[in-house]
Parts: structure tokens; C-alpha cells; sequence
């Protein structure tokens, strides 16, 4: 018997370490005020938890209603031992596993209040995503200034709302894909109320209640709304066989906001005409356009830069496949310098001049890896910023090499008599 007691409490003892694996106890010490002996120590609680783990309206307003539930069976005046704190933290759903008082003042007369100070021991749910210096920002759908629009494989209009959900998607995973920013997702937010819903109720156990009040709030946003997105299909027939040409045209204008003051930190329009293969989808042309705003944005804020040098032919960029693809070739930019806007007294970047021209060579998710082809690997330095040449258009392309078949006549076909 007594070694099935034993074994008993070794169990006991090892419940709390699984339950608190993710969970830290944060313990503070605070003086609550009332008209009634429960009603200040509800408020010390309540103050509490305030402190550690802050409070929405709504959470606020059950908690209170929760503590007045839990000081109202006296636990407080018990000794603390497992069983107490088991149901002090049921009873305040996750929010307080345990307290004890520490003093309490009566009231001298009808004017004075209660004054009761309590120990507290606060759950603090820790995310397994781990905390760092980088700034998170949120990608809000795209405004649309038409229900649909003429981009479309057979000519008919396309849904605004799916192309406008569609590249916020694509520009959210190439954000995350940089690694420079926290992306914080702001795409779901009926499917999040439903579960924070779940967690506040009797449903579940009182340890998943601490998930509660950890949502991240977001530094910066990306916001925008597309003006155009159109198609022009042209078919052209030479002695039976016909050759169409599909160039989309897209004008979008859109904004990275810090959210806490709405200054704008960058802002750009794009308008450009591109060229689609007839067997390539719309999704392509809206997966381009995402690309196109990522790279901007990151071109101002966070430039392709070099990580290391190993030699010519092994230069290590620090961005991935997000922003670089094998084939891309960029200028090498020699070490540039900080001036100041006599007018405004603004901090302007000045770039280098460019010291060399790297081709990329493989492309890995986080990193990619470049050949030195032209300028001195000397030249080449950890840190120095790389810009990537632009690519003429692609409507240019398609003219320039475009395949004709030669016919009788030509250059290329002479007639033979």
C-alpha cells in the first residue's frame, strides 16, 4: 500500500511539469481596493494578471465575474497546498494558479475602503516560435476599385475578391520566406474568434485557457488596391496556323504603414504590361505582381546583400527563393554612406558605385549561392549591397524573339527557280 502511495505522488508530482512544459509561473505582488474584504482582493487579482498578461474588455469583464465566483468560497483564507491551487486555477479558468494574501487593512470608517495585498503566481503561455529584434508586419487583401476584371484565359470577367486573396497570400509567404520580418497573420480572423471562443469555455481544461491574450499586434502593414488588371489577346494567322499573343497589363498602387503612428514608410505604384505564354494561367500574372511588390518593398528596406566570399565562384547572397532565382545577375555596389536632407534634416542612403556583376548559380530557401563575373573578388565584401539588373520586358522579349517560319522569298528561304 504504501508503495502504490508513493508511486502516487511521484505521478502527482510529474502532472504539473507536463501541463506547465510551454507554461512559466510569473509571480507578483499587488494591493487591490473595495468596499467589502472580496471585492479588493478580487481587484488585486484582477491587477494581476493585468500586469503579466494584460486584458481585453470582454476578458476583463468575465474574469471579474470569475473572481467574484472564486473569492466568495474562501479559498483565500486556506493554506496553500496542491489541491487549492488545482482549484484556484479552474475556477479562474487558467488566469491565476494560485495566491496567497499577504496583508489587509479594514476600513477606519464609512469613508475609508478595503485594502487587502496578495502574492500571486500567473500563468504566462510562452509561443514555441521564438521571440526576436525583427519588426512584424501584417499584409491586409487588396482594395479592388471593380467587382471583377477582364483578365481571363477565355476573356470573361475574374473574381476582384479571389485575385485580391490570391496575392495577399502570395505576398505573405514571400515576406515570411525573407526571414526580415515577423509575419503576423491577419487572413483568418472568424476561424480565430471560433477558437478563442473554445478556449474561454468549460470545454476544455483550465491550462489551455493560458493561450489567451498572447496575439501579437503587428508594426507595420502592408496595404494596396488595384486600379487594373486586364488582357489583350491578339491572334495573327500565317498560311494556316496561328499564333496569339497574351499580354497582361496590371496598375496597382500600395503602402507599408507603421501601424502605431499610420506614417507611411514606403509607398509605390506599379504599372507595367507583361507577357504570358498561352498555355500559362492568370494565377501566373498575379503571383508575378506579388513578386514585383515584395521586391520593391524589400529593395528599400532590406537589399540583397552579401553574406560571405569564398571565392569567385562561391558567393553567398542572404536572400532565397522569395527574391532570387537562378540566371538573376547583380550589380556589386561598393560600400555607400549616410547624408542628411539640408532642408529636412532627413538621413538619405547613398549608394556605392558598382565594383562588379554576380550571376546566380543555386538557389536554396533561406540563402542563395553567385559567380563573381566580372570586376575583382577583392572588391567583394561581407555586407556590401547587390541590386538586380533589371530584365528588359517581356513584351520586348516576344517581339525581338519572336519565331517566324521562314517562307519563300526570305532571307532565310530564297526562291528557287
Amino acid at each position: 500500500m504504501k508503495k502504490h502511495l508513493q508511486r502516487l505522488a511521484i505521478l502527482v508530482f510529474l502532472i504539473p511539469i507536463c501541463v506547465w512544459a510551454k507554461t512559466e509561473l510569473v509571480e507578483k505582488t499587488t494591493t487591490g481596493f473595495g468596499e467589502s474584504y472580496q471585492t479588493a482582493l478580487s481587484s488585486a487579482l484582477m491587477d494581476a494578471v493585468r500586469q503579466v498578461r494584460g486584458l481585453e474588455v470582454g476578458s476583463e469583464k468575465q474574469l471579474k465575474l470569475d473572481f467574484k465566483h472564486l473569492v466568495n468560497d474562501s479559498l483565500e483564507k486556506k493554506t496553500a497546498s496542491f489541491g487549492v491551487e488545482e482549484q484556484v486555477f479552474t475556477q479562474s479558468k487558467g488566469w491565476v494558479q494560485s495566491y496567497s494574501v499577504s496583508s489587509v487593512k479594514k476600513p477606519k470608517d464609512n469613508n475609508d475602503v478595503w485594502e487587502v495585498s496578495v502574492v500571486a503566481k500567473i500563468p504566462m503561455h510562452h509561443s514555441e516560435i521564438k521571440d526576436d529584434a525583427r519588426s512584424s508586419i501584417a499584409v491586409m487583401p487588396f482594395r479592388f476599385t471593380h467587382a471583377t476584371f477582364a483578365i481571363d484565359d477565355l476573356e470573361k470577367g475574374s473574381n476582384a475578391f479571389q485575385m485580391s486573396s490570391r496575392m495577399r497570400d502570395k505576398i505573405q509567404t514571400s515576406l515570411m520566406q525573407t526571414q526580415q520580418f515577423t509575419v503576423v497573420n491577419r487572413n483568418y480572423g472568424s476561424e480565430y474568434v471560433s477558437e478563442k471562443a473554445l478556449l474561454s469555455s468549460n470545454n476544455v481544461p483550465a491550462v489551455e485557457a493560458s493561450r489567451l491574450g498572447n496575439l501579437v499586434g503587428a508594426d507595420f502593414m502592408i496595404v494596396g488596391n488595384i486600379h487594373d488588371l486586364s488582357t489583350k489577346i491578339e491572334r495573327q494567322t500565317f498560311y494556316g496556323m496561328t499564333q496569339v499573343e497574351v499580354i497582361d497589363r496590371f496598375d496597382l498602387s500600395y503602402q507599408v504603414i507603421e501601424v502605431a503612428t499610420q506614417k507611411i514608410l514606403w509607398t509605390d505604384n506599379l504599372v507595367e504590361e507583361q507577357a504570358r505564354a498561352e498555355t500559362e494561367s492568370t494565377s501566373s500574372v498575379l503571383d508575378d505582381i506579388a513578386g514585383l511588390v515584395v521586391s520593391s518593398i524589400m529593395d528599400v528596406i532590406y537589399p540583397v546583400k552579401v553574406m560571405d566570399v569564398v571565392s569567385p565562384s562561391e558567393v553567398y547572397l542572404n536572400q532565397g527563393k522569395s527574391r532570387v532565382s537562378e540566371g538573376d545577375k547583380f550589380e556589386l555596389l561598393s560600400q555607400g554612406r549616410t547624408l542628411k536632407d539640408p532642408d529636412t534634416g532627413i538621413s538619405i542612403k547613398i549608394e556605392g558605385k558598382k565594383v562588379g556583376e554576380l550571376t546566380v548559380d543555386s538557389v536554396l530557401p533561406k540563402y542563395s549561392v553567385a559567380t563573381l563575373t566580372s570586376g575583382d573578388v577583392k572588391a567583394v565584401k561581407k555586407g556590401a549591397v547587390v541590386r538586380l539588373v533589371k530584365k528588359s520586358s517581356s513584351v520586348t522579349d516576344i517581339e525581338t524573339n519572336k519565331q517566324v517560319r521562314p517562307t519563300a522569298g526570305s532571307s532565310a528561304a530564297p526562291i528557287q527557280w
